[in-house]
């Protein structure tokens, strides 16, 4: 989440979106009775002699939106936000009835509310992810490009080099490389680490035109040992060993250190532990979870969308710390099938 103004005293924080984990974010920031300032497009409707009563022309406008209720999509892929509009940069937006805005990564909004807490600082401040990492699984003949921000990783693109197998006539490699570099200069932002792996040399000749490229600069890593390449590759580097060195800091580590110790805890019959929403509610009610992961398909288990919100934000109040993982890897998949949420406990817990 990028954080462009922030006046904690006036209740304001102005903010762009940049992943799922901000959706979530937002989902416990936002309440009934906030107001969103953003911008909107609405369908004004022309009165002259000769137009059609049932079309209008869709303006853009900047909306003050007074909110009466929030919620996340099914897949988490954004934040419905509906109310009143209180305020419009445009007079011939009508003030009557409700209005609501979707809410994705890309967007940008202000957020005011009428007394800013230090949870809601604490809140804010959980949506910093840290480093970015573009990471690149290839060898001479396929490439996986992906980016990792906070605990989620999207494919950006996959590339074929077109070179033959063993056997085959060799091909020029260069075209590949430089279509590999022009993604990367496309998606980099500054501060981003570019890690490549893959079998074979070919990750090197890629190091080095990153390495001598002057927007990307010598801000990456090679990785060796790690033998897949493509989007597959992308999704198992994140769980390789010498990927968790380099990334030891990010927020997906964090999380995969969490789940694991969660298995360890139930493999081995230790109490300090829990999993579905009941479970976990009723131990952050009484102060008891450490960390709690939830699944961002979490909803997927029939649980009240509202309840989840409710025991993530006792587990901040009560001193927890909370995480998001991406259920499309891993480490999301083995927290789904504990019912979308677990937790480490500070104590163990009999009677729940």
């Amino acid at each position: 989440m990028i954080v462009s103004s922030f006046i904690p005293k006036q209740g304001i924080c102005s903010l762009i979106v940049e992943s799922p984990d901000d959706l979530w974010v937002l989902r416990r920031l936002i309440s009934p009775g906030d107001t969103i300032v953003t911008k909107s497009s609405r369908v004004s409707k022309r009165e002259d002699e000769y137009s059609r009563p049932d079309r209008g022309e869709r303006v853009k406008v900047t909306i003050s939106l007074v909110v009466e209720s929030v919620s996340l999509d099914s897949g988490v892929g954004r934040l419905r936000v509906r109310g009143r509009i209180s305020e419009a940069s445009d007079d011939s937006v009508s003030m009557a009835g409700s209005h609501s805005v979707s809410i994705s990564p890309g967007y940008g909004l202000t957020l005011r509310k009428v007394e800013w807490s230090p949870f809601h600082t604490a809140i804010l401040n959980s949506a910093r992810t840290g480093r970015r990492f573009l990471i690149v699984a290839m060898d001479r003949r396929e490439a996986g490009i992906g980016a990792l921000s906070g605990s989620h990783l999207s494919i950006l693109a996959t590339l074929d080099s077109g070179a033959s197998g063993k056997g085959g006539q060799e091909v020029d490699i260069e075209p590949y490389l430089g279509k590999i570099v022009g993604i990367l200069r496309n998606s980099a932002r500054e501060g981003d680490l570019i890690v490549v792996a893959g079998p074979g040399h070919t990750k090197l000749a890629l190091a080095n035109r990153v390495a001598s490229d002057s927007e990307l600069g010598k801000n990456y890593t090679v990785i060796e040992g790690f033998d897949l390449s493509g989007s597959d590759g992308v999704r198992n580097l994140v769980r390789f060993e010498g990927f968790r060195k380099v990334a030891s800091d990010s927020m997906l580590v964090e999380v995969q250190s969490v789940v694991e110790e969660v298995i360890k805890r139930i493999a081995r019959g230790d109490g300090k532990v829990a999993y579905t929403l009941s479970r976990v509610r009723k131990a952050a009610e009484v102060g008891a979870v450490e960390s709690c992961v939830v699944s961002d398909d979490v909803f997927s288990h029939n649980l009240d969308e509202q309840q989840v919100v409710d025991t993530l934000n006792t587990v901040e109040r009560m001193g927890g710390r909370v995480y998001l993982c991406d259920s499309s890897l891993e480490t999301g998949k083995q927290v789904s099938s504990f019912g979308g949420i677990v937790a480490t406990l500070r104590y163990s817990l009999k009677d729940y």
